[in-house]
């Protein structure tokens, strides 16, 4: 990974407390790279209001547009930009209530944008954000990962493996910090097996070339 450009999305709001950032962390040590760090719940991000949207219809259609109006679409499509800018994209990503952190929803929305980071023709749609990596540590209370019981309820990393693929990125590697909740034994144990796995994936990405 040397010279590669990592982008660290911080989907949780308790900082030091948050388990996926911990296990995050791990394994950016792990790889020896420095990452720039995104933390949403920290950012000003731009508002997807009414506005916002009935301006962008009229962008399209070359309408004027109040300049406040543009000015947020000009801060989208920076926010589009800076993701596209990173080789390596790495989400620590809590489970709120089987999904993701409203705060992340926020920031998938913001720049998911058509012919910005995905295009329609007749052929389907296709991703603009091919030929990156995503690596996401998702964790959550329950212990529902693929193959164990209550794994339906998996809408976090299910939703996260989607949307990556339909904005192009394949190469997903994914990390499970699960149960976060239980006696501290428990939760110790899954934060051991979570870290175990940090260093594996970080061992095989130090190893293998990018293809």
């Amino acid at each position: 990974m040397a010279g590669e450009r990592v982008l660290h999305i911080i989907g949780s709001p308790r900082g030091l407390r948050s388990r996926s950032t911990r296990v995050s962390r791990r394994l950016l040590a792990r790889l020896g790279v420095s990452a720039e760090e995104l933390d949403l719940h920290a950012t000003d991000l731009p508002a997807l209001d009414a506005a916002a949207i009935e301006g962008r219809y009229a962008l399209v259609e070359g309408r004027e547009v109040d300049p406040i109006v543009c000015d947020r679409w000009r801060r989208v499509r920076d926010t589009i930009e800076h993701f596209l800018s990173f080789d390596t994209v790495l989400f620590s990503v809590p489970m709120w209530n089987f999904g993701v952190p409203w705060r992340l929803k926020q920031y998938i929305d913001i720049i998911t944008q058509p012919d910005l980071m995905f295009n329609v023709d007749g052929n389907g749609v296709t991703g603009l954000a091919g030929g990156r990596r995503a690596i996401l540590v998702c964790s959550g209370a329950l212990d529902i990962r693929p193959e164990e019981p209550g794994e339906e309820m998996d809408f976090q990393t299910s939703y996260m493996k989607a949307w990556l693929g339909f904005i192009g990125i394949t190469d997903v590697r994914i990390v499970q910090v699960r149960p976060t909740y239980g006696t501290p034994a428990r939760v110790e144990e899954a934060m051991d097996i979570a870290f175990q796995e940090v260093d594996a994936l970080a061992e095989s990405l130090l190893r293998a070339p990018r293809v």
